[in-house]
């Protein structure tokens, strides 16, 4: 008779927890959350052309220059477009992330003279907006490049980045780039 209680108690409140249940309190797999940048690159020489970054490797650098971790956001692939995250504190506030983009980073291991990696520094300028979703899922922010956003890259002696285009003002999805490289 204890153990028909018990049973019964359990299918009780296994039914309520269920009912109690409403569709605001699980975030769905396929809610769109806080997009990502997507870079792609095209060849300089053909710019209707995507083309492949050899041995590309990149980093996250912090507000003093330095990278936030030794292990990569991307390691050493080759690739024409890549997906990278944005930082973000606060709505409307201007915000900075930067980038080191090192390419043929498999060449800084050798010891050949006659051929280097090449690090390029990317720089992106927007302002994150945040959007409300559900009581599940929260906010999430969406980033616009606005009037004094964009991308600027450092220049040092060695530029493997030739130029750079901003094809969508505000990144609210990953569905397309929002940024072009060309080298």
């Amino acid at each position: 008779m204890k153990r028909f209680i018990v049973l019964l108690s359990i299918t009780i409140l296994t039914t309520f927890i269920v009912w109690s249940c409403e569709r605001d309190d699980i975030c769905a797999e396929g809610t769109a959350t806080t997009p990502h940048l997507i870079i792609r690159f095209y060849d300089v020489n053909n710019q209707n052309n995507f083309k492949d970054v050899r041995q590309l490797e990149i980093k996250g650098l912090g507000d003093d220059g330095l990278p936030f971790s030794e292990t990569p956001i991307l390691s050493r692939v080759n690739t024409d477009s890549i997906v990278l995250p944005l930082r973000f504190a606060e709505e409307g506030i201007e915000t900075i992330t930067r980038f080191q983009l090192e390419k043929d980073a498999d060449f800084a291991d050798n010891m050949d003279p006659n051929n280097d990696s090449n690090i390029d520094i990317i720089e992106i300028k927007y302002t994150p907006e945040f959007i409300y979703v559900s009581r599940a899922c929260g906010y999430k922010s969406i980033f616009n490049f606005g009037p004094t956003g964009g991308i600027t890259r450092e220049v040092d002696s060695e530029i493997w980045i030739t130029n750079t285009e901003i094809v969508n003002e505000t990144i609210d999805n990953e569905n397309a780039a929002q940024i072009i490289i060309y080298h």
